[in-house]
């Protein structure tokens, strides 16, 4: 399936991530942070869905997930990838669908969560667009604004 900024985007291999991954991050391209799902359980304690913040390696990513989630093993699978497209457009393909199924049938908590998530993620996505349009720091602007010209 070609995608809103035409990268093709196996849909069916992302729903298989999210149905089988003991551990799932999903990076995005214009902002810094990630997406964390551990869908695994334990008696006394569900699911966990988190913005992170990237790290260096694998083992970086493991060893904050001893330190949030200690009562838990190492997962068995680990699934990182980064959504090439916007975060309305990963809500909106119906891509997180199973994802949130499996959510829900464990805890309505870590679907909300989900979603709470979803929306803060979309929130960090329009202020990194913001940022780049404007020229904020770490960006440069193909347009300059007529007041912060200097005369030549």
């Amino acid at each position: 399936m070609l995608t809103e900024n035409g990268i093709t985007l196996d849909l069916d291999a992302v729903r298989e991530v999210f149905t089988k991954a003991d551990l799932i991050t999903i990076g995005f391209a214009g902002f810094p942070e990630r997406l964390l799902i551990d869908p695994r359980t334990l008696p006394d304690e569900g699911p966990l869905v988190a913005i992170v913040a990237p790290v260096a390696s694998v083992q970086e990513r493991y060893l904050w997930l001893g330190k949030h989630r200690p009562n838990f093993p190492a997962p068995e699978g680990f699934s990182f990838f980064v959504w090439p497209n916007s975060v309305r457009w990963l809500r909106d393909s119906g891509a997180l669908d199973s994802l949130r199924d499996r959510l829900a049938q464990v805890s309505h908590e870590s679907d909300t969560a989900l979603e709470n998530a979803i929306e803060r993620l979309a929130l960090c996505e329009q202020e990194a667009v913001h940022e780049a349009i404007t020229g904020a720091e770490g960006w440069v602007t193909v347009w300059q604004s007529p007041h912060s010209r200097h005369p030549g």
